[in-house]
């Protein structure tokens, strides 16, 4: 290829078809841009040093080691590129068009493809990459990256102004995608090596997996120096080539940098780490609308199956929480006061220990705040008596292994499960225990007044209307599940426990579909109305005003009450699996965190970032 060979560079003109200015007016003067590469084309480092001063805004190479550069002000030199690749990049750069990218699939030939902020030209694409790149031009989108993992195939990812796409990558180069661009960043850059690994750069921001050390390091560099990584490039031989054409713009603060920056005096992958967690995911509610989303890690130890946002996890006790507005829906609905006695709705007889007063009744409100006399944590054992329990027993369910049989409710409520009969164990409304039994006779009451099991009723009733797509009470939903984990990071036997007990521990859910709920509860305590969703607004005042226990509305733990920083919560803890969501209605906030291993710390040292940044209590 001899319009390829080698050309010097002589001041700021023209020599030949390699190397080239075109219509952008006088050339630039030469800045001083950092650039660095090891493992590439001695000729390769000449021309990257000779055209780094001047803005390199695309560099890559082929599949078989050629290689291209163009700079900001139209300059290029190509080596060992398709012929119909190297002719169509002198149209463009020729009639104005600042190039943005070159890409070339791993399958060699005639393939490549490049774009510019007039267009692009593409040859040999996958089929959907191709009309992927012409939606984001039609719809007035630049297109400012496009890059191949080494597979092949239908394979690709394409960055324009307005977001990024994906296709076939491997999933946690796509939890990175998405994570870097949730903070008001835009993917950049896409990058894969081709003995696997793959980079992501977001403007001021980029993360790396499996990449040459000394390329990391470099990035590192040049991140560290201000500089904003405008290139990252691999060849098939190991190499790779770096460099910036400017530092990096003013950009709004990151909030979901700082909260991954700032977990338990770390960043969030060194304390999952730390506590033997395989993955988290994350959602933040501003101004009654979800902000951010993010997932860590991994669904499962060792799988490839990055967590995701919209990746469920067990609630755990976020089950009573969700639960409590499908018993306010109910309530609703029947027209019945909380203070109904939930005896006469069960049709099982709620057994009583004979030093519980007669008189004592367990209403609905008594038990949506732990306060029914039903057997709960402090109430259980030992099983004679009312008073001088052991501290700290019972209230919750252990769940059932994969070899365990699952009874059915009522098998639970006659204690032919794990766990302790449900009965009455205090005086109802004397006293607060912790109880999940109270929350299966609610269970059981909706059940019986409904005709439907749980899940389909909460499906129905409240899931539906709120648009929590991803949330069930089955025992085994059908969507995407993350395994649980011990405190040594070991999958759990059968990856999840199963949990009859669904009102007080079955939940499967999203942090997205957590805070849906929280942007619904909100919105609902201050409209001056109904707003649409399963609740009236004086149910909702009901279920966030402090009730028969004073830390408590129905089913959710309140807090500050009557100021700005008024909140409500609910935290969960079951075998392998920990989380938290909260609410502000005043300040319109709130956020939700899941966790699929098996210490509730790391959850709450997230939770404490996510209110520092923002500066909630």
């Amino acid at each position: 290829m001899d319009r390829r060979r080698f050309l010097a560079l002589t001041g700021t003109a023209a020599v030949g078809a390699g190397l080239a200015t075109t219509g952008f007016g006088p050339a630039a003067q030469a800045a001083s841009y950092p650039f660095a590469d090891g493992g590439v084309p001695a000729e390769a480092h000449t021309k990257a040093a000779e055209l780094a001063p001047y803005g390199i805004s695309a560099m890559a190479f082929t599949p078989s080691n050629g290689w291209v550069i163009v700079t900001q002000d139209g300059r290029y030199f190509a080596r060992g590129i398709p012929d119909a690749c190297f002719a169509e990049l002198g149209r463009l750069t020729k009639g104005g068009t600042k190039i943005h990218c070159v890409a070339f699939p791993p399958e060699g030939g005639d393939r490549w493809v490049i774009t510019g902020d007039k267009g692009m030209a593409a040859r040999g694409l996958p089929e959907e990459c191709h009309a992927r790149i012409t939606a984001s031009y039609d719809a007035g989108r630049q297109v400012v990256d496009v890059a191949f993992p080494p597979a092949g195939g239908n394979r690709w990812t394409v960055a324009d102004t307005g977001g990024f796409y994906a296709k076939g990558v491997d999933d946690e180069c796509y939890q990175m995608m998405r994570n870097l661009t949730q903070g008001g960043r835009r993917v950049t850059r896409v990058a894969f090596p081709k003995a696997g690994g793959w980079a992501v750069v977001a403007q001021d921001e980029f993360h790396a997996r499996g990449i040459d050390d000394a390329c990391f390091q470099k990035l590192n560099d040049l991140a560290g120096g201000g500089w904003q990584l405008h290139n990252v490039a691999f060849s098939p031989t190991g190499g790779w080539s770096v460099s910036s054409r400017g530092k990096v713009p003013a950009l709004p603060a990151d909030r979901v940098r700082q909260v991954e920056d700032s977990v338990g005096g770390a960043t969030i992958w060194q304390r999952m780490n730390a506590w033997k967690t395989p993955g988290v995911a994350i959602a933040v509610v501003v101004g009654n609308k979800i902000a951010w989303s993010t997932g860590y890690g991994w669904l499962e130890a060792g799988s490839g199956a990055a967590a995701h946002p919209e990746t469920a996890f067990q609630a755990a006790s976020i089950s009573k929480a969700v639960a409590s507005l499908g018993v306010m829906r109910l309530m609703q609905t029947l027209k019945l006061p909380l203070t109904t006695d939930v005896r006469p709705h069960l049709g099982w007889t709620l057994p009583a220990r004979d030093c519980v007063p007669a008189t004592g009744v367990p209403t609905v409100d008594r038990l949506l705040t732990h306060r029914a006399g039903v057997i709960g944590r402090g109430s259980t054992s030992p099983a004679d008596v009312c008073s001088g329990f052991v501290s700290g027993t019972g209230g919750g369910f252990a769940g059932y292994g994969p070899d365990a049989t699952v009874p059915t409710l009522l098998q639970v409520m006659n204690g032919e499960g794990n766990s302790p009969k449900i009965e009455l164990t205090t005086d109802p409304g004397a006293e607060f225990h912790y109880s999940g039994a109270g929350f299966v006779l609610l269970q059981r009451m909706v059940e019986q007044k409904s005709g439907l099991p749980l899940a389909q009723y909460m499906d129905k009733e409240v899931f539906a209307s709120l648009g929590m797509k991803s949330s069930s009470y089955a025992l085994s939903p059908g969507f995407e599940l993350a395994a649980g984990h011990t405190a040594s990071g070991a999958v759990i036997p059968g990856k999840r426990n199963r949990y009859p007990e669904s009102a007080a521990a079955g939940l499967y859910t999203t942090v997205l579909d957590l805070c849906r709920l929280v942007s619904y509860l909100n919105r609902a305590y201050t409209a001056s109305g109904d707003i649409a969703g399963p609740l009236t607004r004086a149910s909702v005042r009901t279920l966030l005003t402090k009730g028969p226990e004073p830390t408590m509305g129905r089913g959710l733990f309140l807090a500050g009450a009557g100021t700005k920083n008024f909140s409500y919560t609910h935290d969960g803890s079951n075998y392998g699996f920990k989380s938290v969501f909260k609410g502000y209605p005043e300040l319109g906030a709130g956020y939700a965190v899941l966790a699929n291993g098996n210490n509730m710390t790391l959850v709450n040292e997230i939770a404490s970032a996510i209110r520092s940044a923002y500066g909630w209590v």
